[in-house]
């Protein structure tokens, strides 16, 4: 028997999940890896469990099992974002520890056999930190990125290594030191080498970055590291070895034309003194892990990921072609599967195994969800002209829901998503938090404004000295371009956290008859005291974002600040705020929250316990969702 939708007002669609559905028993796959007997491994992230990270192991008959118990989470602070927090070798794995930062050894054969191998604090007094961990050929040595973290002043940064023949606690012996910034040490196939990547202050490692490469014998280098490819203008984001000893790597360079090659990381080869140049497109590559001797690499073009196989010897590429939005960095084993994180646009995401012929088999999902797909909203491309002549890029979802039609000419409300990072993008990848806003009567919005990755270097520099100027542009000649089309009406509301509360904040007292309202999550609104208090893998990214330091620069400081301009906000704010934030302080928040209250604007606060930069608990996750639709609803109903 077939009923006849009521037409219905977009604001009074109810969506089609709940906040709490949202996030039930979804999980955040990262961290892949696999070990000398082609098990597989990974990090669960749970919001059900207080945003535990638990290792898990696949094994070669496809048995899955959790490694880490309570009250371990395997995670690691290193520049407070973190990076591979474990390696599997020769039947253990190493790990860190969240709560403590230390290196902890597990049996394989037996779980609970969990041993601590650093010092709770070094002899100085700081706290070790480890992350990007590998075992040596030889399975002897520990190498990994090492920052040590004072009780007061900057933290210190340096490959580190410890001797696993060795038992009880050893601090880690500094292996290499003198730059700012290390990361990603590597053994050559024969462990006769260590290569890894390194930079130095005012740049971020996508602005210049080093990869070095140096002799090494019986926890010593034994040679002056050697500069394989890097400069002050030339950023490599990933390498590899194969096993043939040809050390691959992709690059891309400043200040060449758009339509150079140059311009994008292509992959190069290093062996013996000689370079080769493997790839040599208007396209992004990132360098992962090889498969029989061809490397499994992702390919970005405009925003999109592929996954691609790159033959060195034939210099060829070829896409695989998968029904997949969005891709993880893939990993291999020795038989020439390639595993990895999958994002369709219709369905959570996966583990998937792609085997040599091809064939495709799921491993895992990350959610059992089960959504009609006609409440499922499907992202369209947008690529939308700037009022200074250039171009920029975006995801556009159209609000659906199968109870309810929208009444005859009436244009939805959008919400605007602005992403973190900056130096980061958007993806069209499903996420049940899309849905949750579209199935309840709002259009989305994600952009991938000026500044985001996967478009070339030049479109990513173009943020440098002009972020909190160009990406509020490019959000609002995209909302410009999407009304033009007829396909959202003028009540906008924005959403972003981090750098994309930052923004959010800028849009609200930039642009005041834009927006209805706005949610900023752990956003900035001063820049001074952002400089004042953040830490020191981002001490000095606001010079690159603003065009100079504080000292210098103070009255531009001053000028994008949010803060300084809230005497022209007209549109209410809710703000979110993690108490335990390293990156973006409380205070940020804290502050606008007082200033807002002393002038009588409408807005909401609420600051975490225990949360930092990123919620994680389940708990959080769906109050702050809930607040945040509650908040906006309420604004849009009252303007009508």
């Amino acid at each position: 028997m077939n009923s006849k939708k009521q037409p219905t007002p977009y604001l009074d669609w109810q969506p089609a999940i709940s906040a709490d559905d949202v996030f039930a028993s979804a999980v955040a796959f990262r961290f892949l890896k696999t070990d000398s007997h082609n098990n597989l491994y990974w990090i669960e992230q749970r919001a059900s469990d207080q945003g535990r990270a638990v290792l898990v192991q696949r094994n070669t008959l496809g048995e899955i099992k959790d490694l880490t118990p309570k009250p371990y989470s395997v995670k690691t602070r290193v520049f407070e974002y973190g990076g591979y927090p474990y390696t599997v070798s020769d039947g253990w794995v190493y790990f860190a520890n969240s709560s403590d930062q230390r290196l902890y050894k597990q049996s394989l054969s037996n779980l609970a056999q969990i041993t601590a191998i650093t010092p709770a604090v070094c002899d100085n007094g700081s706290l070790g930190k480890y992350m990007d961990l590998t075992v040596s050929p030889d399975l002897r040595w520990l190498v990994f990125a090492y920052e040590t973290e004072p009780k007061t002043g900057e933290a210190q940064n340096y490959i580190g290594l410890i001797d696993l023949h060795q038992s009880g606690i050893q601090e880690a012996k500094i292996l290499a030191e003198g730059a700012s910034f290390y990361k990603a040490p590597a053994f050559s196939p024969d462990g006769t080498s260590l290569a890894w990547l390194e930079w130095n202050h005012p740049y971020m490692p996508w602005d210049s970055t080093r990869l070095v490469l140096a002799k090494f014998n019986e926890a010593n280098l034994v040679s002056d590291p050697v500069l394989i490819a890097g400069s002050d203008h030339s950023s490599i984001s990933d390498f590899a070895f194969l096993d043939t000893g040809e050390l691959f790597y992709s690059v891309d360079f400043a200040n060449k034309p758009e339509n150079s090659a140059e311009n994008f990381l292509n992959v190069h080869a290093f062996k013996d003194g000689t370079h080769r140049v493997i790839t040599h497109e208007l396209k992004d590559y990132q360098v992962t892990r090889p498969a029989r001797n061809r490397l499994a690499c992702l390919q970005l073009d405009k925003g999109q990921t592929k996954l691609v196989m790159i033959d060195p010897t034939q210099c060829s590429v070829t896409v695989a072609s998968l029904p997949y939005a969005d891709f993880g960095s893939p990993v291999t084993d020795h038989l020439g599967n390639t595993f990895l994180a999958v994002f369709a646009v219709d369905r959570p995401s996966e583990i998937i195994k792609v085997a040599p012929d091809r064939s495709i088999q799921t491993i895992k999902k990350s959610a059992e969800t089960e959504l009609n797909p006609k409440n499922v909203s499907a992202p369209i491309a947008i690529e939308f002209p700037t009022e200074d002549g250039q171009k920029s890029y975006g995801y556009f979802y159209p609000p659906v829901n199968s109870n309810y039609s929208p009444v005859k000419n009436e244009k939805p409300p959008v919400r605007v998503l602005v992403h973190g990072g900056p130096t980061s993008k958007t993806s069209p990848a499903f996420m049940l938090s899309k849905m949750f806003w579209t199935s309840q009567g709002f259009a989305i919005f994600d952009v991938n404004y000026r500044g985001s990755i996967g478009f070339g270097r030049q479109y990513r520099d173009a943020l440098l000295s002009k972020w909190g100027v160009l990406e509020i542009q490019d959000v609002k000649d995209g909302l410009k371009f999407l009304q033009a089309k007829g396909l959202i009406s003028d009540q906008a509301v924005v959403s972003g956290g981090s750098a994309g509360g930052y923004t959010v904040q800028r849009l609200l007292t930039s642009y005041p008859d834009l927006f209805a309202s706005g949610a900023s999550y752990f956003g900035i609104g001063n820049l001074i005291t952002l400089q004042n208090l953040t830490h020191k893998y981002e001490s000095h990214y606001l010079e690159q974002l603003i065009g100079g330091p504080l000292k210098t620069h103070q009255a531009e400081y001053e000028a994008r600040s949010p803060i300084n301009h809230l005497d022209k906000l007209k549109a209410p704010m809710i703000i979110f705020q993690g108490s335990e934030d390293k990156v973006v302080p409380p205070e940020n928040s804290r502050e606008v929250a007082a200033i807002l209250a002393k002038k009588g604007i409408v807005h909401e606060y609420y600051e975490y316990p225990d949360e930092a930069h990123g919620f994680c608990a389940k708990e959080t996750l769906v109050d702050s969702l809930t607040k945040e639709s509650r908040f906006l609803k309420w604004v849009l109903r009252a303007r009508k």
